[in-house]
């Protein structure tokens, strides 16, 4: 109950006064770390201590009860840095923000959303939102389902469980600036998942072509030129009994350039595993490969690997501690094998 007369004085002070709301309620975490960063330099090697927010979070979500199964549901997600207190993004509300409905057959949502193909396998990464998640990466090197993304302007449909089986579908406008003699960019991702008592497995396949420049989310930048294309197919799983937890993601993208034609594709992987040897601690291990580019038929010798070592201690409920350690290796040999030694605090809300 005060949780949700937070939320609504929050929402009260946000937005225009009205007679009535939704059923309204607040969530989300405090997540900030101490991180010894070293840049894995080849030669002079150097490090650093730094304070780090992990996707620290403030969430306002309601629903409202219309009748024969319908209800109007809506999101409010702030991402903000606890370090200097600022959200880090361009709007407040940067992280999973939409307005949609909610029915027996399914539910729609439009907004700014995590694609069907992002969230068919989050819940597989046991470094969720901390140092070691297969996202980041250290350093330059980077992370790598690389595809695992959020866009503006989406619309989302997610099915409800049928017999432990679930569909879900992102459509991305990605253009919606207007630009004279202009292309728009377009997107979609579609996933399927299986979960069953310890069982969990998950299908995914996105495909994203690039517009003009300036036309949005999905207009031609960093790197990316107009009717380039991505595409991605991934595979994952995971097991989950008692005290044991192993998961595993495989993943295969490829981009074709427009202009020349030339595809370049690899095949990524990720393993991890957990074990809880109280009911307040466990330890984790995972590790993560970024196979060696093929760019037109000639490998590009830029193949990563990642491994990351945890231990979490919950404290409560909603307050957790964790130590984690994390060191990349890439190729050729000449290049930085950066490492992150981390020491947090989680508090979910």
């Amino acid at each position: 109950m005060q949780k949700k007369l937070i939320a609504l004085a929050i929402a009260s002070a946000m937005t225009v006064p009205a007679l009535a709301y939704a059923e309204a309620s607040i969530s989300g975490q405090a997540n900030m770390s101490i991180d010894n960063v070293n840049n894995g330099a080849p030669t002079s090697s150097a490090s650093a201590w730094q304070l780090n927010s992990n996707q620290s979070r403030l969430i306002i979500k309601g629903s409202e009860d219309l009748g024969d199964g319908l209800s109007a549901i809506y999101q409010l997600d702030s991402r903000f840095t606890l370090d200097n207190g600022s959200t880090g993004a361009t709007s407040t509300f940067s992280g999973n923000t939409w307005v949609g409905a909610k029915t027996n057959f399914g539910t729609v949502m439009m907004g700014r959303i995590d694609t069907a193909y992002k969230n068919s396998t989050r819940k597989l990464d046991v470094f969720f939102d901390v140092a070691g998640d297969n996202r980041a990466g250290v350093g330059a090197i980077g992370g790598l389902l690389t595809h695992d993304n959020r866009y503006s302007n989406t619309i989302a449909y997610v099915s409800p469980g049928m017999s432990g089986f679930a569909v879900a579908a992102t459509a991305i406008f990605g253009g919606e600036t207007p630009v004279a003699n202009s292309t728009k960019g377009t997107g979609y991702s579609l996933a399927g998942t299986w979960s069953m008592d310890a069982f969990y497995a998950a299908l995914a396949y996105e495909s994203l072509k690039y517009g003009t420049a300036g036309t949005g989310d999905l207009g031609a930048a960093g790197g990316n030129a107009l009717d380039d294309t991505d595409t991605a197919f991934k595979l994952g799983g995971g097991w989950s009994m008692d005290a044991f937890t192993l998961n595993a993601v495989i993943e295969m993208p490829s981009a074709k350039d427009a202009a020349s034609g030339i595809e370049t594709k690899n095949t990524n992987f990720y393993l991890a595993g957990k074990f809880a040897f109280s009911a307040s601690d466990a330890i984790k291990l995972a590790y993560t490969d970024r196979g060696d580019q093929d760019v037109g038929g000639t490998k590009a010798g830029n193949h990563a690997s990642q491994i990351a070592v945890g231990y979490d201690h919950s404290m409560s409920k909603t307050t957790s501690v964790y130590a984690n350690y994390v060191k990349t290796s890439a190729d050729p040999s000449t290049a930085a094998d950066p490492s992150v030694l981390s020491l947090g605090m989680k508090h979910a809300f």
